[in-house]
């Protein structure tokens, strides 16, 4: 009998999960695991890195990920620690040769994907976006630093692969020793729902897919995307399916042959275009963060300078936060984001231009701000964008500055979005 563990990171779905069908194929009993690691569940760090409405979000993934594991014969187990040390244990418990999981791209988890392959047979594979690094048409090294340069060439010859099979049995024998503990046990607060909140976003894959369906193909939001995506009020403007991306409760891949679909069957448009395009920034920031690894989380960014930025004053960044700066659009924003998890793409470039070049503060601040908060945080796209903004990152210009009454004038021309959230 051949074993092997499947370790879930941030792909929890059964369908169109490569390292759970690989596997599949190659074991013949798979156990399933879910490390809540102590580096990020831990709310009495500081700066806390994950919010109450976030951990809510994960969960509800990972109740839904357990019950379609054990409705195909699986077992998952729940461990608390880290996954160096809890992986090679589980193996040792269970009998395993082998643990599969799906290669991450942040320098924490790519650091523990290298200390666990010197232990263990450690088998990684793609699956976290469109490409892997063996299909770009350039070495890593070779990244482009803006991101048109990347775009122009990874479209040239575009190749993306078909959708993995979900399998229909999972056989283990083992029986779990663990369960899901209550977010209240880990120290995390009850989140009530706010009903101004532009989605009752809730976890879990079967939700991912059925958002997507509403917002494609019901509420036909799609053919009219490029025009509505700077909205900041209600459901429809955006896709909202990046919290599902995020902890992947949806592929990428999934998410491309939807709008293939849609092309085919009802329009293809600069709209459906322009959903891929955000998927491609997407994958921009992902070998963003491979390539430069550790550099992305520190405040001089992808820069190769001495230079020391300012760290700002505390108070003026405590009155960011809690949205009680001079700017009223910034203000909103910033309750929004406390009181929902989520943020337009439109208030994001304005409170972090606000926070960095009207306030003078630290954009590394800022985004470990986002990082406790936001919803759909990805390491990747969080900190490539703030990088972005902060000057050290990918933007070719030295210094993007947005005008705040200018956005707010041409965005929230009625004040609605501001009523909404200052009353």
């Amino acid at each position: 009998m051949k074993k092997g563990i499947v370790w879930f990171r941030n792909n929890l779905r059964i369908s169109d999960n490569e390292c759970l069908v690989r596997a599949l194929d190659e074991c013949d009993e798979v156990l399933c695991v879910y490390i809540l690691e102590s580096r990020i569940w831990n709310t009495s760090s500081e700066p806390v890195r994950m919010g109450s409405i976030r951990a809510k979000f994960i969960f509800e993934s990972l109740k839904e990920l357990e019950r379609e594991i054990n409705g195909l014969g699986g077992t998952i187990e729940f461990l608390q620690g880290g996954a160096v040390d809890e992986i090679p244990r589980l193996m040792e418990s269970f009998g395993a040769e082998l643990c599969y999981a799906q290669k991450e791209d942040a320098w924490e988890e790519t650091e523990q994907e290298r200390v666990l392959a010197n232990q263990i047979n450690l088998i990684l594979t793609g699956g976290k976006g469109i490409w892997e690094e063996a299909d770009l048409p350039f070495a890593l090294e070779g990244l482009p630093a803006v991101f048109s340069s990347f775009r122009r060439k990874v479209e040239k010859n575009m190749q993306i692969r078909s959708l993995f099979r979900s399998p229909d049995r999972i056989a283990c024998s083992w029986k779990a020793k663990t369960e899901l503990p209550t977010l209240g046990s880990l120290g995390f607060e009850e989140s009530p729902k706010d009903e101004r909140a532009v989605l009752d976003f809730l976890g879990g894959a079967k939700e991912a897919k059925k958002w997507m369906h509403q917002w494609i193909w019901e509420r036909d939001c799609l053919k009219d995307y490029k025009e509505t995506r700077n909205g900041l009020v209600g459901a429809d403007y955006s896709s909202k399916l990046s919290p599902w991306l995020s902890t992947g409760c949806i592929s990428a891949v999934e998410v491309y042959w939807e709008i293939k679909k849609y092309e085919e069957e009802r329009v293809a448009n600069d709209s459906t275009y322009w959903l891929f395009f955000e998927l491609l920034w997407r994958e921009f920031f992902r070998f963003v963060a491979r390539r430069y690894g550790a550099q992305i989380f520190k405040r001089n960014g992808m820069k190769e300078t001495d230079e020391k930025k300012s760290l700002g004053d505390p108070k003026t960044f405590q009155r960011w936060k809690e949205g009680r700066t001079p700017n009223a659009f910034v203000n909103a924003n910033m309750i929004e984001l406390a009181t929902t998890g989520w943020m337009s793409n439109r208030g994001r470039q304005n409170v972090a231009s606000y926070l960095v070049h009207d306030l003078g503060q630290d954009w590394l601040a800022g985004a470990k701000h986002f990082e406790e908060h936001l919803i759909d945080y990805d390491p990747c796209s969080n900190y490539g964008n703030w990088m972005y903004l902060g000057g050290v990152g990918n933007d070719p210009r030295p210094n993007r500055a947005f005008n705040l009454e200018k956005q707010a004038e041409y965005y929230d021309p009625d004040h609605s979005f501001r009523k909404l959230w200052l009353g």
